[in-house]
């Protein structure tokens, strides 16, 4: 058992004292394991017991305490759920990597389903949004909560789902797949190998659809009248928690995007496509989303559970809907993984079947481009991440400039035809 098991094990008598330099909850155990119960310490009335984990360091002093000793350990029991949401982020370089991704997408669902009570706690969400990831997070932490058996869980799912989802999102577009033979095809589906962090990768695609899972049941359900993350809204998670430097404001035919100057933008020197650290993380989306091998992934998921639809927006949104099933979702790329989800799965499929042509989310797709992606009331991050992407592209056909796009010259279609896309053609 290693360092990590020990500590998140569910018997307290499996967390030993370690040999490194004590931590502070260590040095209670030292202090209490040869003392009686009749210690000043455990006459102290329960509620003053209780607030101990509040003046921890972190997760790690917390397991280590709860083990000390009975009453210790029904204090443990006994902490809320935000104190140790705060413990677990201070650990998460530790234990919980990607930091933050991993944390935000364990609670953002709580924070999602909070937002969608009013347009105050909406416009909250939006402005944590658009600090980036550690404005999300820090929203995280003060709606939401963890649990101790949440935290084993999250441990486990490391092993048995992250790990080897994220090998495949590296045979896709990362420098695992740039080791492939004829990894470099000419559909140009790869061209984003090396530039992409598969992990991280992945869970800013498990955390789009924690936020927006809510959003995709509006639109499946539309008589049920559920509150909904409009297209705008979602885009703002695009754009600042996926941020990359080729992300930049542009308008277009009866399109507009605009990046604000402020969290992961907010010291990025004007016109220079740089950002700290240089992360191209909506590329490697761009590239990784419609990919042959992720789509085909997930394609036997869709294919289980019936025929495709002939009605191209009422497939468009099955195949959403089901990639949009957050942090568990990708169990169903696992083998077996996918008869737990099979009944929800078909629920589904028959709820978009009975939709009437009413229904049907707005959507348009920009003029004049080939490839466009499509601008859609119903989420579809594919088709957002590369609307976030355009910008760039239009301005790559024009002769690379920096300053923001105004709006379409007469050689647009060239514009389109003569920079490499990746095909968005599975969804137009």
């Amino acid at each position: 058992m290693d360092e990590m098991d020990e500590l998140f094990s569910e018997d307290p008598s499996n967390v030993s004292m370690k040999s490194h330099e004590p931590t502070s909850s260590q040095e209670v155990q030292v202090a209490f394991c040869h003392t009686s119960s009749t210690t000043p310490i455990f006459n102290l009335a329960p509620e003053l017991l209780l607030l101990l984990p509040q003046h921890l360091d972190n997760i790690e002093d917390f397991m280590n305490l709860s083990s000390t000793c009975r009453q210790f350990r029904t204090v443990g029991l006994s902490t809320s759920g935000r104190t140790i949401l705060r413990l677990a982020a201070a650990s998460s370089r530790t234990f919980f990597g990607p930091d933050p991704h991993f944390l935000i997408a364990a609670t953002v669902r709580q924070v999602s389903d909070w937002a969608l009570l009013n347009l105050e706690n909406r416009e909250a969400l939006r402005q944590a949004m658009q600090e980036g990831v550690c404005g999300l997070l820090a929203l995280c932490m003060e709606k939401a909560q963890l649990t101790m058996d949440d935290i084993r869980r999250l441990h486990a799912s490391r092993f048995s789902l992250i790990n080897p989802v994220s090998d495949m999102i590296d045979r896709c577009a990362g420098w695992t797949g740039d080791q492939i033979p004829n990894f470099w095809h000419d559909d140009g589906s790869n061209l984003s190998a090396v530039l992409i962090e598969p992990t991280r990768s992945l869970f800013q695609i498990v955390i789009y659809g924690e936020l927006f899972a809510s959003s995709m049941r509006a639109f499946i359900e539309p008589s049920s009248n559920l509150p909904w993350f409009d297209h705008d809204f979602r885009m703002d998670y695009i754009k600042y928690c996926i941020p990359d430097p080729l992300c930049h404001s542009y308008k277009l035919s009866g399109f507009e995007m605009t990046v604000i100057p402020i969290g992961p933008y907010a010291d990025q020197p004007e016109g220079n496509g740089w950002m700290p650290g240089n992360r191209t993380d909506q590329v490697g989306l761009h590239y990784l989303l419609p990919s042959d091998t992720w789509q085909e992934a997930w394609a036997r998921a869709l294919g289980a559970i019936g025929p495709d639809f002939e009605e191209e927006w009422r497939q468009r949104m099955c195949r959403s809907a089901v990639q949009l099933q957050g942090l568990e979702g990708p169990e169903m790329l696992q083998p077996g993984g996918l008869e737990k989800w099979r009944p929800k799965l078909e629920a589904m499929r028959s709820s978009i079947e009975r939709l009437q042509d009413a229904d049907k989310p707005e959507a348009f797709e920009m003029p004049k481009l080939l490839d466009a992606p499509i601008i859609s009331e119903c989420p579809d991050m594919t088709h957002e991440i590369a609307l976030a992407m355009y910008g760039a592209y239009i301005e790559w056909g024009r002769g690379y400039n920096p300053a923001p796009v105004q709006g379409l010259t007469e050689s647009s279609e060239f514009i389109s035809s003569s920079i490499m896309l990746p095909s968005l053609g599975y969804s137009t």
